[in-house]
């Protein structure tokens, strides 16, 4: 019996490392790192009103209309630094004189930072803004909710922003509208081509995002494991790309305004999700080859941004201004921990490291329930509460952090000793959750949830580097390998990883994660999947 126990588990450890490289060749496959020209589109409901193209010293006006499906009063955000006055439908609703001011920033998916506020009536129907400037200064106008997020009731016309500098009082005409009236210029931005046989059609693998640098990052310890240099060339392409147009997307952003166009994210900058797990690849290479330029031009002012920039409480945690504020979710820690530790190991600075740490035994506190050993999703400052749901994904970010920390930390650390009980009590506790599959729920108590992909693929990795370290048991080798065979039997024969639930906010209630669709290739499981089946292989018969 014993021996057909050893045949089984050589029998699964064998293939994990070759459908690793297959969903890794995917991958690859399926990434482009080339540019299509696109109109630049309307994003986010915010309104720009730009009339420097009008070239000329006179005073401007601008006009649009919005529709309301019943008479509402409307708060608006509005930033611009010239003087400026607003009617909607006839009635002086704002003005200002001169201001100093920064572009809107967006500081929360969707929500943005403005200079003012005013709120003004909107009568149901169609209603006109008329705006004046007498400067060439770009206006930033929208509709949101006490919340800062868009007002989705405010409908704004398909007619696109008119202008003129000869209207002589602020009535909009609409017999005269192709005779005093213009549009701004259409403007094109490169935007980066998906393939069309691509397995993930949502975004290209090439744009700055957490999960594709997640995945880029694991192809390094994948060519490490091959010896292919396939690996470690694609990634060097990968950050090339982002160096090579990086000054041409930085304007893109700042000047252009395209805060949905390709790369926006790494210029953004005002979450952990834009700043640390999307720079691991970047992070990893400079920690072999020292590149000044690299440091200089994004890993040195992204580390500035998580030490000293970064939204925390008021004993340093990490946290969010959502959903509401001062919010931690579990998946800041590995947005995070990585890349505090490469950093740290890369230049030296042990504050890094300590950060790392701190932010591993603070999350402990806010987010691990004792009764079930497992995490919640988030906790709310304004009400000192869990959020409601043990999220798969959230206490595989939690998992695998831990052994991104543990790895880097010397035993004779203060700290060590606590934050391994940690990982193995999460472990432990894990073990009674796993379904007959191998696999872990969507909800991890919950056996009506569906069976997901990239938190079994985490758990299977963290599985297999504590038996590894000696952090657990060899009695969790069954479970890992089980793990692995489910995570497994959802890679097809293209390399293409099914079941795995797509981006998730921190919900209201449990309905709100079980009905959580899964998209194939989602690059958030990818790099789990790779790692797992790195894990898997490596382990001894």
């Amino acid at each position: 019996m014993a021996l057909l126990l050893l045949h089984t588990a050589v029998a699964q450890q064998a293939p994990a490392l070759q459908l690793a490289c297959k969903v890794a060749g995917r991958l690859i496959k399926d990434t482009r790192f080339e540019w299509s020209w696109e109109p630049q589109k309307e994003v986010l409901g915010m309104q720009v009103i730009d009339p420097r193209f009008l070239n000329t010293p006179q005073e401007a006006y601008a006009v649009r209309f919005a529709n309301v499906t019943a008479d509402t009063l409307v708060r608006f955000g509005i930033t611009t630094a010239g003087p400026i006055k607003v009617w909607i439908n006839g009635l002086s609703v704002y003005e200002q004189d001169r201001a100093t001011v920064l572009n809107p920033k967006e500081i929360a998916y969707n929500r943005f930072t403005f200079n003012r506020y005013f709120t003004a009536p909107l009568h149901k129907g169609k209603n006109e803004i008329l705006i004046h400037t007498p400067s060439q200064a770009v206006i930033f106008l929208r509709a949101i909710t006490a919340a800062g997020d868009e007002e989705n009731t405010v409908q704004f016309s398909a007619q696109p922003w008119l202008y003129t500098t000869q209207a002589t009082q602020p009535v909009f005409n609409p017999q005269g509208a192709y005779t005093y009236w213009q549009t701004a210029p259409q403007r094109w931005l490169p935007e980066l081509v998906i393939d069309s046989t691509a397995a993930y059609q949502r975004e290209s693998y090439a744009n700055w995002h957490y999960s594709h640098g997640t995945v880029v990052w694991t192809l390094l310890a994948l060519q490490q494991a091959t010896n292919n240099s396939l690996y470690g060339n694609f990634v060097k392409r990968y950050t090339r790309f982002l160096f090579d147009n990086y000054s041409n997307l930085q304007f893109q952003y700042d000047s252009l305004y395209a805060w949905r166009g390709s790369y926006h994210r790494v210029f953004r900058r005002t979450m952990l999700d834009d700043a640390g797990a999307a720079a691991l690849p970047f992070a990893a290479l400079y920690q072999k080859g020292k590149d000044a330029a690299a440091y200089n031009t994004l890993l040195g002012p992204l580390l500035q941004y998580i030490t000293d920039k970064q939204v925390r409480l008021p004993d340093s945690t990490f946290c969010r201004p959502e959903p509401l504020e001062f919010t931690v979710w579990a998946d800041d820690l590995f947005m995070s921990v990585p890349f505090l530790v490469i950093m740290s190991q890369a230049t030296g600075k042990q504050q890094y490291l300590e950060d790392a740490v701190k932010q591993v035994l603070q999350f402990r506190k806010y987010l691990y329930n004792p009764q079930t050993g497992l995490y919640k999703h988030g906790w709310f400052s304004t009400t000192g509460r869990q959020s409601v749901a043990y999220w798969g994904r959230a206490n595989g970010w939690i998992a695998w952090a831990t052994v991104v920390l543990l790895e880097a930390l010397p035993d004779t650390h203060p700290a060590y000793t606590k934050i391994l009980r940690a990982f193995q009590q999460h472990m432990a506790s894990l073990l009674r959750y796993q379904a007959a599959s191998g696999r872990w729920h969507q909800l991890i108590n919950c056996t009506a949830s569906y069976e997901e992909t990239s938190c079994t693929a985490i758990f299977a990795y963290a599985m297999a580097k504590g038996i590894q370290h000696g952090w657990l048991a060899p009695g969790y080798k069954p479970h890992a390998l089980k793990a692995w065979e489910g995570v497994a039997a959802k890679i097809d024969s293209e390399g293409v990883v099914h079941g795995i639930c797509q981006g998730t906010e921190i919900g209201a209630d449990e309905k709100f994660y079980i009905t959580r669709k899964t998209i194939n290739n989602d690059p958030r499981g990818l790099g789990a999947v790779i790692m797992a089946g790195i894990a898997i292989a490596e382990l001894k018969p």
